[in-house]
């Protein structure tokens, strides 16, 4: 009698899965650009910032939204930091 085992995956995993091997060219391009090793969660932390400058930018006529979006811009920078992005 043949045993067979199924493996299955979770959910998150899966998506996770997706998510890695979507992202890993756009990674390899980055690092290839940069000369530095960028993995997919430096990438994710690195859009991460990009999309939190967009709206500090483009917050205009409003001081508390400002507000708001800097300190999101000031907390991503140290989440990119302590990753140990330069």
């Amino acid at each position: 009698m043949k045993k067979e085992m199924a493996l299955r995956i979770s959910l998150k995993e899966r998506v996770k899965l997706y998510v890695v091997n979507t992202l890993d060219p756009i990674a390899k391009t980055l690092s290839d650009c940069l000369e530095e090793n960028i993995s997919v969660g430096k990438l994710l932390r690195i859009f991460h910032a990009v999309l939190a400058f967009t709206f500090l930018v483009f917050t205009t006529g409003n001081a508390w939204l400002s507000v708001l979006f800097l300190v999101w811009f000031a907390l991503t920078l140290a989440d990119c930091r302590r990753a140990g992005i330069k």
